[in-house]
């Protein structure tokens, strides 16, 4: 045994150890001293904000002083070369005011391309979609919200009577007329995930618009008559809680949304501010969730609200839940509104302006406490 070991393992050892020494002669052991660090700034850099600010403008906010190149917008829908754009820059670099050759169609999907590229040579392609831009928004307020979701019976065509879903609505109410593109329907509960961007549809003064926050999957009877109304014929929505005299819009959404206690807002989506909002609160919450914040302070400091966006300062939602689908958050003081809006007057919102109304009542006697599309009940709801 010993004899194998000096012949063969201990010359092998030796063997290895010499070929060790020979690729690293200090031992592995770097010395310090001769390594070169490389300084500089290696971060890529990055888009902080998108804007729309025209028909012929977008600006792009980014976290370092950068230089746009190769820039162009395309049309989403025909995938194609839309026209050429020209760039500038503000003081610090760090942002980008670009102008398009052409002008865009309100609502249209384009996409603008390029490539971004800093001082240190750190660069990015980006592609970022947008729509075009809205040069005549209709102004909008929030009249009608229902947080539930239900069934209903209801007869078909031979008289059988079925039973139907009732999805989560917000009716708005145009105070005066113009495009709903950039329009978006949101609430801090829900966040950014089943948000509703209106379509590029012309509205008049007085129209009341219901979105039907849910489409339903359903079979036969049930899955009929969610259709939204893009055009004219305001007939075409049949399915419950739509009406035949005003507009109905359709989600696409599936899933539950709304919650409990919640801020419901309408946002322009061309610049994130905040148009309108409902808050409302059960009387047991003191703090908002931590993902509501960012919302409650936007809506804040957007004025819509009349008093600091707490949950106490909200409708009290104590009797009104996301099963009770006959009952809604039915605003009072739409025709002082309008009165305020023709005068040039702020527009008052706020807890004391908004009811929980319901139905009462049966056939004939049947009291309607949600309107949907129509002028709003006071037919409150009492415990």
């Amino acid at each position: 045994m010993k004899k194998f070991l000096l012949r063969t393992v201990i010359p092998a050892g030796g063997l290895l150890f010499a070929v060790i020494l020979a690729v690293c002669p200090m031992g592995c052991k770097a010395d310090l001293d001769e390594i070169d660090v490389l300084d500089g700034d290696f971060s890529v850099p990055h888009v902080e904000k998108f804007t729309v600010t025209g028909s012929r403008s977008l600006e792009m906010e980014f976290t370092k002083k950068i230089r746009l190149e190769n820039a162009s917008a395309y049309d989403r829908d025909v995938e194609s070369l839309f026209c050429g754009v020209e760039a500038t820059y503000s003081e610090d670099g760090k942002t980008v005011f670009v102008e398009m050759t052409d002008s865009t169609v309100i609502g249209n999907r384009y996409v603008l391309e390029g490539l971004i590229m800093d001082e240190h040579g750190n660069s990015l392609t980006f592609s970022i979609p947008f729509r075009g831009f809205n040069d005549h928004p209709a102004k909008v307020i929030l009249s009608e919200v229902r947080n539930a979701y239900g069934t209903a019976s209801v007869k078909d065509g031979a008289g059988t009577s079925q039973k139907v879903h009732r999805s989560e609505y917000v009716e708005v109410y145009v105070l005066d007329g113009g495009n709903l593109c950039g329009i978006e329907v949101c609430s801090a509960n829900d966040g950014d995930d089943k948000k509703y961007s209106m379509p590029a549809v012309e509205v008049n003064s007085g129209d009341y618009i219901t979105v039907h926050m849910r489409t339903v999957d359903a079979d036969e009877f049930d899955g009929e008559g969610m259709v939204s109304e893009l055009g004219d014929d305001l007939t075409l929505s049949t399915h419950e809680d739509s009406c035949s005299t005003a507009r109905d819009l359709w989600s696409d959404n599936t899933k539950s949304c709304f919650a409990d206690s919640d801020i419901v807002y309408l946002r322009n989506s061309f610049n994130g501010s905040i148009l309108d909002a409902l808050v409302y609160a059960k009387s047991t919450l003191v703090f908002w969730k931590d993902a509501y914040s960012d919302i409650a302070d936007a809506v804040d400091l957007s004025g819509v609200w009349d008093s600091e966006v707490f949950p106490e300062n909200g409708v009290c939602s104590d009797y009104i839940t996301t099963s009770a689908a006959t009952r809604s958050f039915s605003r009072q003081n739409i025709d002082e509104c309008i009165l305020a809006y023709e005068r040039k007057e702020p527009i008052v919102n706020g807890k004391n302006v908004w009811m929980i109304t319901a139905n009462t009542g049966s056939g004939k006697n049947l009291i309607q406490g949600i309107t949907p599309g129509y002028r709003n009940s006071s037919n409150e709801y009492r415990k």
